[in-house]
């Protein structure tokens, strides 16, 4: 899958620095809450599978937890390839890396580069992308069973201004966006998903949908929860 990262700049703000930094904080404290969350629900039953994709991967800390969790076998994708070095260790670390396939490029440009798995999640991905109706697409046409989304909730569009000082000081036209939560659930029903599980978090929302029979009335309605 060709990389697309630099029409945006995405490596000039997301890049080896960031990775190294991202692998000390999961090394010292574990996963970030919205990872966990998922990662909680997977032990719990609530989401269920033995493939995973991980989109927005990063170093692929979550993928190792959900791994030791029980999936089986795991890819991730990231528009960076500067997350690769700090991912490998991880993998070597826990013993994993002959389970995981890590793919540098856009999935929502050529879905069909990965295949289907059981398991498709999007941890603060989203906000990272300008066309959220696109990756939401692309994501839920890999997803067998379950699309697990977190995104920031809508206040934060104050906060939107700020956070994109450092990309403009490095040169890069990569933007963090607050999309509108409808547009992103709405995609997601519009794939043939419903909404199982919502949780409303301080800053972000976390959900989970499940995939519905191509029999079953609700696909494609409106989805307002």
């Amino acid at each position: 899958m060709p990389g697309c990262c630099e029409p945006q700049g995405y490596d000039r703000v997301f890049d080896d620095r960031e990775a190294r930094r991202a692998a000390r904080r999961y090394r010292r404290s574990g996963l970030t809450v919205l990872p966990r969350r998922t990662v909680e629900l997977y032990r719990a039953g609530e989401v269920s599978g033995a493939t995973l994709l991980e989109v927005g991967a990063g170093i692929g800390d979550f993928t190792v937890e959900m791994m030791r969790a029980g999936v089986d076998r795991a890819t991730c994708v990231d528009l960076s390839g500067a997350y690769d070095h700090a991912a490998a260790e991880l993998l070597t670390e826990a013993g994993l890396a002959a389970r995981v396939q890590r793919v540098v490029g856009d999935l929502a440009a050529q879905p069909d580069a990965v295949e289907p798995v059981d398991i498709v999640a999007l941890h603060s991905v989203v906000c990272c992308y300008p066309d959220a109706r696109r990756l939401l697409t692309a994501a839920a046409s890999r997803a067998r069973r379950f699309l697990v989304v977190s995104f920031p909730r809508g206040w934060l569009r104050l906060w939107a201004p700020v956070s994109n000082i450092y990309p403009r000081l490095r040169g890069s036209d990569w933007r963090f966006v607050v999309h509108p939560r409808e547009t992103i659930l709405q995609a997601a029903a519009d794939a043939g998903f419903e909404v199982q599980r919502i949780e409303r978090l301080r800053v972000d929302e976390h959900v989970v949908l499940v995939r519905l029979d191509d029999t079953d009335p609700r696909r494609a309605t409106t989805l307002d929860p």
